[in-house]
């Protein structure tokens, strides 16, 4: 067999590696020997032991960097699948969605566990304060009709939103436009596709036309 340089040798190609059968050279200091080691036991053996040096304010470093060409796929494919004796503990999908297999919890004291810039929306309420409100965001804010509530009266109407299901959990609370503390709002009548909110002018004497300003946000829950 003719001396290559490794420069030499044909390219593997990435779909053409057998990660558990493929062997490349390695040598073993301890030993003192040249050894042939798995392409699946050597990225094994250094991913458990990674170690990066980041020292230059200039540069937006990636600890980790992973660029996927998604000609065809299935649509559960993975970014990253974290698993336990076989057992999925953390995974990404290829949409982004993200999976645990336990709790998620922040310790920051500001930043917490919620929705970024891009998940919310707004709307404003037509016609009547009873007026169905469509906005179909996992959060956002409902400017609401003007007209007159009378005091100590409920006032219901219908927020459609897509992403609701019938499972979830919607948190509503007054954010702005009214008289402070005149107002009780809750939401119900959870399905998929919408719910109700109901906004009560507690006052015991006095009506109030104010376009009262709802926050809300929708918390993913299941029955089991």
């Amino acid at each position: 067999m003719a001396t290559k340089k490794i420069t030499q040798f044909s390219s593997l190609a990435q779909g053409d590696l057998d990660s558990t059968v493929d062997v490349l050279p390695i040598v073993d200091v301890g030993a003192g020997e040249t050894k042939k080691v798995t392409a699946k036991a050597l990225a094994g053996g250094a991913v458990s032991d990674l170690v990066a040096v980041w020292n230059n304010v200039a540069t937006t470093f990636s600890a980790i960097k992973l660029d996927v060409t998604d000609t065809a796929s299935a649509a559960g494919s993975m970014l990253l699948n974290l698993l336990v004796g076989g057992a999925a503990r953390f995974q990404v999908t290829k949409a982004g969605a993200v999976t645990a297999a336990s709790s998620v919890k922040s310790t920051s004291a500001s930043g917490g566990v919620g929705y970024a810039t891009g998940a919310g929306g707004a709307e404003t309420q037509l016609t009547s304060k009873s007026t169905t409100v469509v906005l179909d965001k996992i959060c956002g804010t409902i400017t609401m009709h003007n007209a007159t509530l009378a005091h100590q009266t409920p006032v219901a109407f219908t927020l459609t939103n897509s992403a609701i299901e019938a499972t979830d959990v919607v948190a509503v609370c007054v954010k702005s436009g009214g008289t402070a503390g005149a107002y009780l709002v809750s939401a119900g009548a959870v399905a998929a596709g919408s719910c109700s909110i109901t906004l009560f002018n507690a006052q015991t004497s006095g009506n109030l036309s104010e376009a009262v300003v709802l926050q809300f946000a929708v918390i993913k829950a299941v029955a089991a």
